[in-house]
């Protein structure tokens, strides 16, 4: 549960406050573990507010949304160019939804 709500955390433009007691809890579990850089508010009924993800956050995400760059057992690159393919992938598919 926790690297799947860290994806939606990365989803988000940062930085990006949540109120729900079920994020807050999430939020308070990645921070523990180091996977983002958050506020959470005492009591914690009144939010917390995610201002980053870290590199330890952002390794975390790369091993299971791009378990191609693992396999491929190469530089940092490798990682980096899956990213960029996919994310012009995703910037072609926006650009053709828009209504302009």
């Amino acid at each position: 549960m926790s690297v799947e709500f860290l994806r939606q955390v990365a989803a988000t433009p940062l930085p990006h406050s949540f109120n729900a007691a079920r994020d807050v809890d999430a939020i308070r579990i990645l921070r523990q573990a180091g996977l983002v850089l958050a506020l959470v508010d005492e009591p914690p009924e009144y939010g917390a507010r995610v201002l980053a993800i870290t590199e330890k956050g952002t390794s975390e995400l790369l091993h299971y949304h791009y378990p191609e760059a693992s396999k491929t057992r190469g530089t940092r690159s490798n990682w980096l160019q899956i990213a960029t393919e996919r994310a012009r992938d995703a910037i072609r598919q926006g650009g053709r939804s828009d209504d302009h």
